[in-house]
């Protein structure tokens, strides 16, 4: 077949011109994003080039394949997670396409199908996940430009974080049995670690001289984005950890008879508890991580500090902590005085 047959445009009743295109036997299509007809046949010739230059157009499981693979091994297990889920469920809604098809239309019908199924947070971070992806492809030279570059992320309300009070916190523990969930949860609400950077965490990681927690990736587990941090230890983390250091039985600091504790598993078990107590159902594992910073953010510490604890790359995320805090403003706005006749 002629490079002439191959490749053919045509402009749509919406103003841009697409590209019919012929590959293994299939006929199929991409926009170029374009509406001046000369624009659409400099989209049209960087095609013909690719296949000229016999360079092979990378489909989208393709590159789902590739690309989870290298995420495995430079990613946590969760983040992982999300970008297989938004991964497959592209290509259930898209079909195995190439991809340089992919386009910012793609990622709207996404947007819309996600959202009759999971909450707007999700559908959020899913977005994220993908555009996250697509930059990689640019890296590899699969694609000139990232198709999601200006993805709009869905309108959420702002709604304040689930934390426990004092109060609520002193009643969960007082109902645990299990000495080794009580660590944890102190431990948590104490440092604001994540569930994996606890359950994880080696000896190895454990400075008490310096009274320093260092959370960093290793062989079997990887920080979130691959970032490290380091937590400074109160005197009741030192004396908890100085304690079990004394009668060190594993490599992890927090075990089940010397195993590793599950992820899952300790969720389960500190949510049955919050129910036992009668406390709001929407708190979880992770809202042990919400105390620390809430406590701290009431206790007058600046949220340039808790954003330093809590590992956050950008202060947007810990704003959201910010409500908590209007009375403390008042020592600050009093600093500012003008003598009045």
């Amino acid at each position: 077949m002629s490079e002439k047959s191959k490749f053919s445009i045509f402009k749509r009743s919406n103003g841009i011109y697409y590209i019919i295109f012929e590959q293994d036997g299939r006929k199929r299509w991409k926009s170029t994003g374009a509406t001046v007809k000369t624009d659409a046949i400099k989209a049209l010739t960087h095609l013909k080039e690719l296949f000229r230059d016999k360079q092979q157009i990378i489909t989208l499981l393709k590159f789902t394949t590739n690309f989870l693979s290298f995420a495995e091994g430079n990613y946590s297990r969760a983040t992982v997670d999300f970008y297989r889920v938004a991964l497959n469920h592209l290509i259930k809604m898209v079909g195995d396409i190439p991809l340089p098809f992919l386009t910012m239309q793609h990622l709207d019908h996404y947007k819309v199908k996600r959202l009759a199924d999971v909450s707007a947070v999700t559908v959020n971070r899913e977005l994220q996940a993908l555009r996250a992806s697509m930059n990689t492809a640019v890296s590899w030279k699969m694609l000139e430009s990232n198709p999601f570059a200006n993805m709009q992320q869905v309108k959420i309300p702002e709604r304040q974080p689930e934390y426990f009070s004092r109060e609520d916190f002193q009643k969960l523990i007082s109902i645990i049995k299990e000495n080794w969930l009580k660590e944890v949860i102190i431990f948590a609400v104490l440092t604001g670690m994540r569930r994996g950077e606890i359950v994880n965490l080696r000896w190895q990681d454990v400075d008490l001289r310096r009274k320093l927690i260092y959370i960093q990736s290793n062989p079997t587990f990887k920080t979130k984005q691959g970032k490290k941090r380091v937590i400074p230890m109160n005197e009741v983390v030192f004396n908890l950890l100085s304690s079990n250091y004394r009668r060190f039985t594993s490599e992890f600091v927090f075990h089940k008879n010397g195993f590793r504790i599950y992820d899952d598993y300790v969720t389960k078990k500190l949510k049955k508890y919050v129910t036992d107590a009668g406390l709001n159902d929407k708190l979880h594992f992770h809202s042990l991580r919400h105390t620390f910073a809430s406590w701290l953010v009431q206790d007058g510490v600046s949220l340039y500090e808790v954003q330093k604890l809590l590992g956050h790359s950008n202060i947007s995320v810990t704003q959201v902590y910010s409500h908590l805090q209007p009375e403390t403003l008042h020592a600050t706005v009093n600093k500012i005085s003008i003598l009045l006749n």
